[in-house]
């Protein structure tokens, strides 16, 4: 009888993890088609980069944390969505003007549940920096960022070391065609 009671507590602790956490359908560096069938075709960006905005809610139906104020941004690079790979995965606050959803800790409490607690202070609402974590091969970053006109940028960034170089490379070279451009005006 203790083993059977073992065994039950085993299980109702592993789907309640398991539950938790996102199913994102597809993992990083894969091909983006399942994700298009079953939502939309991605938006283009920048030439070479290709970007699917969904709810939280559709991609995480099992946590009751999450909300429609959450958005998961899939970021993909390829010369055209066919031949795509998703490079990352970003959970954003969208904020309004006065900080609602940053305001109440959801993105927050979400890292720390799925990923792994982090020292905020004594008042999580004033936290105004950054964790990450590296889990195998994967980087997860969250972040919560005080910009000048007191606005909150939050986010999880998911990616992983092969994809996050390139991302880094891709927005250098975007960044050094924009000075090009504005050096020939």
């Amino acid at each position: 009888m203790k083993n059977l009671i073992k065994l039950f507590v085993v299980f109702l602790l592993t789907t309640t993890y398991a539950n938790a956490a996102c199913d994102f359908i597809i993992d990083i560096g894969d091909k983006g088609q399942k994700l298009f069938d079953k939502f939309m075709p991605p938006l283009p960006m920048f030439e070479g980069q290709y970007m699917l905005p969904i709810q939280s809610t559709e991609v995480c139906p099992n946590e009751q944390s999450l909300n429609e104020m959450i958005a998961v941004e899939y970021v993909f690079l390829g010369e055209n969505e066919e031949s795509s790979n998703l490079a990352a995965i970003r959970m954003i606050a969208l904020n309004d003007g006065k900080n609602t959803e940053a305001n109440k800790l959801t993105l927050m409490n979400y890292a720390k549940k799925v990923y792994g607690n982090f020292d905020t202070g004594q008042n999580p609402k004033i936290f105004n920096s950054y964790n990450v974590w590296e889990k195998g091969d994967k980087i997860i970053v969250y972040q919560r960022l005080i910009d000048p006109e007191e606005m909150i940028n939050e986010e999880i960034y998911i990616s992983n070391k092969e994809y996050d170089e390139k991302l880094g490379i891709f927005y250098s070279n975007v960044e050094m065609m924009e000075a090009e451009k504005n050096d020939e005006n």
